[in-house]
């Protein structure tokens, strides 16, 4: 009996014309799609190990969520922070009517226009590129290679608040209260819904400081609803005694000699 050997039937060429189509097919993609093979766009990481917070707040706190902005402020906010994964951080801001973004990184502040992008929102000059897709973005300070960046919503807040003319942010625990000095001596205090009647929101438009009890302090003194207030900022370090986060300087509020502390943030322009 003899073997057998199958036939194997080899797969005929490929036309030409079909490899040309392929190739002018790819051309065209790659055309449409201006810059995606430089930001790889759809590959960004998740970076799990830059939190969306500087800290996480101890184990059994609750840090109350209306700390997150004064009350009745329920607008989006103005402005964005970030912090990257080479330890920079950054604000961005699109100014309103503009197709363009604000970018302060350190003391260089550029305004970058906005360019096509095959996904995310994409800005960019000669010198510097800033790409964002929700709260992931990634900067680029050319021909250096780019890094990217998580949003950190204290860091946002501080940009929004910066975007509003603040100057210096302030907040407190137990009971919750929020402070914004800003624009100029305008001066608003606030505490958190259900807090008590002395932290009820109060505004004074004008509000001048004075010196302070230590070097470098501010005090400012109003009175509204019956009541004195006293509101004292201290260039000291200040730890917040619920989350743990770090802040350049401290706070202390007293009404009707009642002082409550707190730690904050000045806020240049």
């Amino acid at each position: 009996m003899h073997a057998t050997t199958p036939t194997v039937r080899s797969a005929p060429p490929r036309p030409a014309r079909t490899t040309r189509l392929a190739a002018a097919l790819a051309l065209a993609l790659a055309t449409a799609l201006p810059g995606c093979a430089r930001l790889h766009a759809p590959a960004l990481p998740s970076l799990p190990g830059l939190p969306s917070s500087p800290v996480q707040p101890k184990a059994g706190v609750t840090v109350p969520k209306a700390a997150a902005s004064l009350p009745g402020a329920s607008a989006p906010l103005l402005a964005q922070g970030w912090r990257c994964e080479d330890g920079r951080t950054l604000g961005t801001r699109v100014p309103p009517g503009l197709k363009a973004v604000e970018l302060r990184v350190g003391d260089t502040q550029r305004l970058l226009p906005q360019v096509a992008s095959a996904s995310g929102v994409r800005f960019e000059d000669a010198d510097w590129l800033f790409w964002n897709r929700g709260a992931q973005a990634m900067l680029q300070r050319k021909p250096s290679p780019p890094v990217y960046c998580n949003e950190v919503r204290s860091l946002s807040l501080v940009e929004d608040a910066r975007a509003r003319g603040i100057t210096f942010r302030g907040q407190g625990n137990g009971p919750g209260w929020l402070l914004e000095i800003g624009p100029a001596n305008r001066v608003v205090l606030a505490g958190m819904p259900g807090g008590p009647d002395i932290l009820q929101r109060q505004e004074w438009p004008d509000l001048a400081p004075a010196p302070g009890p230590v070097h470098g302090s501010t005090r400012r003194a109003g009175e509204a609803a019956g009541r004195s207030y006293v509101i004292v900022v201290m260039p000291d370090p200040c730890v917040d005694d619920l989350s743990g986060e770090r802040f350049p300087a401290t706070a202390r509020i007293e009404v009707d000699g009642r002082r409550l502390r707190g730690c904050g943030t000045p806020i240049a322009p």
